[in-house]
């Protein structure tokens, strides 16, 4: 077939000449190895390639309509989440039964290859970026595979592998597609001892993961936390033993003697869902004791670490820093909701930063058309009350803020054991008229929608996200919240949000004032909060990625069972 029949678009410059044919073969990132039988695509029209298109859009072919895909020397020209697109777009269009011939650099092969001579190893290893090449910056490599996470990325995608060789210093592999798992099943266990943040994220991931026609089925602790996931119709059981490494003394020596009968319930919970496709694990106390059943009986395991864990695991001598790290191995994936939980977590508890991968945490919040100010200055706080969560440090600065702005209010939302603490507070400084604890509450977006400014005056050491953050901002809410992670990960101070660098009581007023005080800066902020909130934290964008990260799981189990068989 002649060239300018095969061709979808004839330049960068948007000609086309419509082929005679629809082609049914890809041969992608093609340079100069064109191939008959199959449509050459290349990013770079120099190399004069039958349809000049950058793989990081979507390939312009229908769902299941292509036989055949070559992918050689492509992959790894990308980095991590663009190559998973690319893999997705191929799956995308490859009909089932249709095959994928692949080849990427062989890391391990380079290196033992190229011993004595360093230079060319890392020619290799990184690429050829010269202009003399045509591949310029394209010519730059950007991930690297292991046998076991090349199967397992295209497994990911249902491309099974069919066979896979070293050639030279590649690895050259066939996969074919296959038909999408029908049934899944998804195992949660979750000890909870109260509601927060990270109970209401759970039921969304849960409730999200049911809607991808996963079978769910949860166990807890936690009376309040089951009535949230039945309501989303998740069947859920109250029957997990309350355990505590991690509290005080009392806890420790009940979950030393109790240990033994814990360590069976859940290995005959696991055993009788050992059919699960996968199991997700988001509490401490399961991951120690349910961890070994699922490696034991091939379920695939997924721990979310929401935050830091240095101070936990460093508790009574250190047994619960001993027991973490024993299970460190043990799950194939470890989703964390910051950079900051990323970095302690490879510090303080040696998690293998392979395993890990950052998703933020999202929110079913239904974000507002724009943004609405407010005529009364009510300020708004919502989370558990308890010490670090900065609700005394907001008072102390509040008792200055009516003075500026008399008629300000300040609710607090929430509920623990740190209120009879704040009540003195406030009857400390006067407040009683100024300061209101709701409690919990029927509905915290009715709350928020009520506020001029959010404040989120965190400084606990254990914090993961702060999932009233993107809340907050869903509704167009400017907020104003310390300079310190993880919260600086999410606002962008003087963008969508004020974090106050000087995390003091003085510093904390003048941020409160100032922006009560400013309409157009309130405006500014509230209006670029929902725009951030839109594009990052929706939740059916973030439970794609979580969903993602299940299925890898598993292609990982999948692929050190083809690996060793």
């Amino acid at each position: 077939m002649a060239v300018a029949q095969q061709r979808i678009f004839a330049t960068m410059e948007n000609k086309k000449i419509m082929p005679k044919k629809v082609p049914t073969k890809l041969n992608l990132g093609c340079g100069r190895d064109h191939r008959d039988g199959y449509c050459n695509i290349d990013a770079l029209s120099a190399v004069d390639p039958d349809l000049v298109h950058d793989l990081l859009n979507p390939l312009p072919f229908k769902d299941s309509s292509i036989v055949e895909v070559m992918a050689q020397d492509i992959l790894e020209h990308f980095i991590y989440d663009d190559c998973k697109f690319v893999i997705s777009e191929i799956a995308r269009v490859l009909q089932v039964g249709g095959v994928l011939r692949v080849r990427v650099p062989n890391v391990d092969a380079i290196i033992e290859h190229f011993d004595e001579d360093p230079d060319v190893r890392n020619i290799f290893l990184y690429g050829s970026t010269s202009h003399r090449t045509d591949s310029g910056v394209f010519g730059a490599h950007k991930i690297g595979f292991t046998k076991k996470r090349l199967i397992a990325e295209l497994g990911a995608f249902d491309l099974q592998l069919e066979s896979i060789v070293t050639v030279d210093t590649n690895f050259e592999a066939v996969f074919r597609k296959k038909e999408a798992q029908k049934s899944k099943k998804l195992l949660f266990l979750h000890q909870s001892l109260s509601l927060g943040g990270a109970e209401v994220f759970d039921r969304d991931i849960l409730a999200a993961c049911a809607a991808q026609k996963y079978t769910v089925q949860a166990y807890t602790s936690n009376v309040p936390f089951a009535a949230m996931l039945e309501k989303e119709g998740i069947p859920t059981r109250v029957s997990i033993p309350v355990i505590d490494f991690i509290g005080d003394y009392k806890g420790l020596l009940k979950a030393l003697f109790l240990s033994p009968w814990v360590w069976l319930y859940y290995g005959k919970l696991i055993h009788a869902h050992r059919d699960s496709s996968v199991l997700l694990l988001s509490g401490f106390p399961e991951k120690i004791f349910a961890s070994f059943w699922a490696r034991f009986f091939g379920v695939p395991l997924v721990w979310i670490e929401y935050g830091p864990l240095s101070s936990v695991l460093h508790k009574h001598f250190s047994l619960p820093k001993v027991l973490y790290r024993l299970c460190k191995n043990l799950p194939q994936r470890v989703i964390v909701p910051s950079e900051h939980t990323m970095r302690d977590l490879t510090q303080s508890g040696r998690v293998s930063l392979a395993k890990m991968h950052v998703i933020p945490c999202g929110s079913t919040e239904k974000p507002v058309a724009g943004y609405t100010d407010r005529k009364k200055p009510i300020v708004v706080c919502v989370s558990r009350l308890e010490k670090g969560k900065g609700q005394d440090i907001l008072i102390e600065a509040f008792g200055s803020v009516v003075k500026s702005v008399p008629s300000a209010k300040l609710h607090i939302v929430g509920e623990g054991s740190f209120e009879a603490e704040l009540v003195t507070l406030v009857k400390k400084h006067g407040l009683e008229k100024s300061v209101q604890f709701l409690g919990r509450v029927s509905s915290v977006r009715d709350e928020l929608i009520k506020a001029q400014v959010v404040v989120f005056p965190s400084q606990w050491e254990l914090e993961g996200f702060g999932l009233v953050t993107i809340e907050a901002m869903a509704l167009a809410k400017p907020v104003i919240a310390f300079n310190r992670a993880p919260t600086n990960e999410i606002i962008t101070n003087g963008s969508d949000g004020f974090l106050v660098a000087d995390m003091t009581v003085e510093s904390l007023f003048e941020q409160i004032v100032s922006l009560l005080k400013n309409a157009t800066t309130r405006k500014k902020l509230g209006t670029q909060a929902l725009a951030t909130y839109t594009k990052k934290y929706r939740m059916p964008q973030i439970a794609k990625q979580y969903i993602h990260e299940l299925k890898l799981a598993a292609a990982l189990v999948a692929a050190e069972e083809r690996i060793h068989s």
